[in-house]
């Protein structure tokens, strides 16, 4: 499982740069208790990061050992299930929205109408900042230097060697978008209109949060697909990040937690579940309470079940 901190809530000092008003550090671990004790570790103000919080960092650990969930508001968001997401990610979910209401949770409904361009918006930002990022990467001062087989030794050339050799085709990709976004004319268009997509789809998360404590919903529409498969859909790549990617935009804290096995593939489910800037306690209540009961009806955490199971289904399959 891993965890999304608040934008500010943990240092990004030493970190390469990709897009900064998105990039974040948070914890990958077995456990929704390890994220909250690493987390505890690596959060708080550093003075060395400009965009570090000042905000003293909650007692992180305590919230994932409080163990109940008793009279939260649980809120479903309408934009990201159903239609599009695949019927074994659906069952995983509504299973995980069925137990935490078995616990006490109140389930609602919000809506967030703008999340339906947060897709696009991000895929503008992104680039653009990478471009811009990525910019200082260029042979001369930084990062990989590549020379020019034949011909003037000029630093033009020296640039378009070592960024040929350097990034691959999807870095090439998002690069060019970017700088093209980012370009005379196209500014406002682009990168301007991208930055007011995400302002609306921050007032949905403050609609959506007057409503609900913590948000919930699929990781993403579908499991994973093969190593490579898509590559030359970049698109359906991109969609595959249509739940995860209003998080980014908005910057509140995001956990994902495994869901269980779709029923198709037998492949992990993830169950994303988003709190409130700087209420990163809320999500560790909620995903260590959600993580118990999944477990409970697993009889085992599914990381340490998912070889058997897969194995299982293979098997089951064979003797078709």
């Amino acid at each position: 499982m891993g965890v999304k901190p608040t934008y500010g809530g943990v240092s990004r000092y030493g970190a390469i740069a990709m897009a900064s008003s998105l990039d974040q550090i948070g914890p990958v671990s077995r456990t929704v208790l390890d994220s909250a004790l690493l987390h505890q570790v690596i959060g708080g103000h550093d003075p060395f990061d400009s965009t570090s919080l000042p905000d003293p960092l909650a007692d992180l650990v305590a919230a994932a050992r409080v163990g109940n969930v008793e009279g939260m508001r649980i809120g479903i968001i309408k934009e990201l299930h159903g239609e599009g997401y695949q019927a074994g990610v659906e069952n995983r979910f509504n299973e995980s929205l069925e137990l935490l209401k078995q616990a006490g949770a109140e389930i609602v409904e919000v809506s967030c109408p703008n999340f339906q361009y947060a897709l696009g918006a991000y895929y503008l930002i992104m680039p653009s900042e990478a471009s811009s990022n990525l910019a200082k990467f260029d042979g001369v001062r930084y990062g990989l230097r590549v020379l020019p087989e034949d011909g003037p030794m000029t630093i033009e050339r020296v640039m378009g060697a070592t960024r040929a050799a350097g990034f691959g085709d999807e870095v090439k990709r998002r690069i060019i978008l970017g700088t093209y976004a980012l370009s005379a004319g196209y500014y406002d268009a682009y990168y301007g209109s991208a930055q007011k997509v995400r302002t609306l789809v921050q007032r949905d998360f403050e609609a959506a949060f007057a409503q609900a404590d913590v948000l919930i919903s699929p990781t993403a529409p579908t499991t994973a697909f093969k190593l490579g498969e898509k590559l030359n859909d970049p698109l359906a790549m991109y969609l595959n990040d249509v739940a995860t990617i209003p998080a980014n935009l908005a910057g509140v804290p995001g956990l994902t937690l495994p869901g269980g096995l779709a029923d198709e593939d037998g492949l992990p489910v993830g169950i994303q579940l988003l709190a409130p800037a700087r209420e990163d306690a809320r999500l560790y209540r909620v995903g260590a309470v959600l993580e118990s009961l999944l477990e409970a009806q697993w009889g085992a955490p599914l990381l340490d079940r998912a070889p058997a199971l897969v194995e299982t289904l293979v098997e089951a399959k064979e003797a078709k």
